[in-house]
């Protein structure tokens, strides 16, 4: 069986966990002996083809005002039109068309519109190839992917969403399969009316491939002194909740705990967020491996404010033994057991995180037996072999659907 591979985005080029997730995916169908391509864009120039990890890449120039590639601000008309120009591009579509009709893959899988557009899954129609489509997000919906706006989740769609996806219902109709992340990412858009044509419709776990016997066992030094340690890892944004975070950190009053936050963001904000809880408690450190920073920590905590799809940064932490406390958001409490391996907050119940995390300070919550638990959860989202199984026998139905 031959799989070609649909995303705006391929590693070397990296913006999200979505393009990592899509290059494991790709090299362990390779590695079951099925021929893969991965089909891209490029920033400009000619189309190139090259080799990633023996994995086929095409990499198209992007016909748009410019390569959403970078982590370069934009101003917003900027993002205004290139998202107006990305709704229906024929162009990116002409050549896309071109291109699968010469390879003449046995299944597509689109794993990110942005770049191509969702026109991309009208070639299941021309050509007459069994589409599937990976949800890794709200992009359907929402060209900002995660339906935030003004500091607050979005229940429904916002009229300026409406205008740049007026289109997609209808296109998502052109799929044969729709997989989402989360169980949550894909009943959002199911209920919303997308992919009612879908035959397959399924919830796929992403899996990170980290190897729990290269993790040492989780162990702190015990010290008289430490402090006890709150963790946040990831993107610095509002809709990350990072400084909800804080907030509710700084409302504990607590000086024997400290809260290390890992990770960048906007260089505005993040000087607004230094600026604004300047404290011997909260330690900013910039870009840290999850290998250097999970050992230093006691819990991670997971604040997001969006509907986040899935949230990896959950089972990285448990493979090293932590505990999670999380947000009611998304597709995150799929993979927490409250009370057993983490517990859950409501962001909308103003102080309920904070009061969770004073619990964990004080030795309410059996931190060993949460972490231990931590540890047992985590095998089911790193189970690559497993994961790729399920991908395979997805296309291998939608393939023998269509006849091919």
């Amino acid at each position: 069986m031959k799989i070609a591979f649909v995303s705006g985005l391929y590693p070397p080029a990296i913006t999200g966990g979505a393009e990592i997730v899509l290059q494991t995916l790709a090299e362990g169908i390779r590695n079951r002996g099925h021929e893969v391509l991965v089909l891209t864009t490029k920033e400009k120039g000619d189309i190139e083809r090259d080799l990633v990890n023996d994995v086929p890449v095409i990499r198209v120039p992007i016909k748009n005002i410019y390569w959403h590639g970078t982590k370069d601000t934009r101003e917003p008309w900027k993002k205004a039109i290139w998202h107006a120009m990305d709704s229906v591009n024929l162009r990116m579509l002409s050549i896309a068309k071109d291109i699968l009709k010469d390879e003449r893959p046995d299944a597509v899988n689109v794993h990110a519109i942005e770049g191509w557009s969702a026109v991309v899954l009208t070639i299941s129609k021309s050509l007459g190839i069994p589409t599937v489509q990976v949800l890794h997000s709200a992009n359907f919906m929402c060209p900002n992917s995660n339906m935030f706006r003004n500091g607050h989740s979005c229940a429904t769609q916002c009229m300026s969403c409406k205008v740049f996806r007026v289109a997609h219902k209808s296109m998502s109709n052109n799929a044969d399969a729709v997989v989402g992340v989360s169980q949550f990412v894909l009943d959002r858009h199911l209920a919303a009316g997308y992919f009612a044509r879908a035959k397959h419709r399924v919830a796929i776990h992403n899996a990170r491939d980290l190897r729990l016997i290269d993790i040492e066992p989780f162990q702190r030094q015990a010290k008289a002194n430490r402090k006890f340690v709150f963790g946040y890892i990831g993107h610095l944004s509002p809709a990350k909740g990072i400084a909800f975070l804080i907030d509710e950190f700084l409302s504990m009053n607590d000086p024997g705990s400290e809260l290390w936050i890992a990770g960048t963001g906007q260089a505005r904000y993040e000087t607004e967020l230094k600026r604004r809880y300047s404290s011997p408690q909260i330690r900013f450190l910039g870009y840290q491996k999850q290998a250097d920073f999970f050992p230093q920590i006691d819990v991670l905590v997971v604040p997001s404010l969006c509907e986040e799809a899935l949230g990896m940064v959950v089972p990285e932490a448990f493979a090293f033994g932590l505990p999670v406390i999380a947000a009611r958001r998304g597709g995150i409490p799929e993979m927490i057991e409250d009370g057993k391996n983490g517990r859950i907050f409501e962001p909308n119940n103003q102080g309920e995180l904070g009061t969770i995390m004073a619990r964990f300070r004080r030795g309410q919550e059996d931190l060993e037996c949460m972490g231990r638990a931590a540890k047992a959860s985590a095998p089911a989202f790193l189970n690559i072999e497993s994961w790729v199984d399920k991908y395979i026998r997805l296309n291998t139905d939608v393939v023998a659907a269509r006849g091919g």
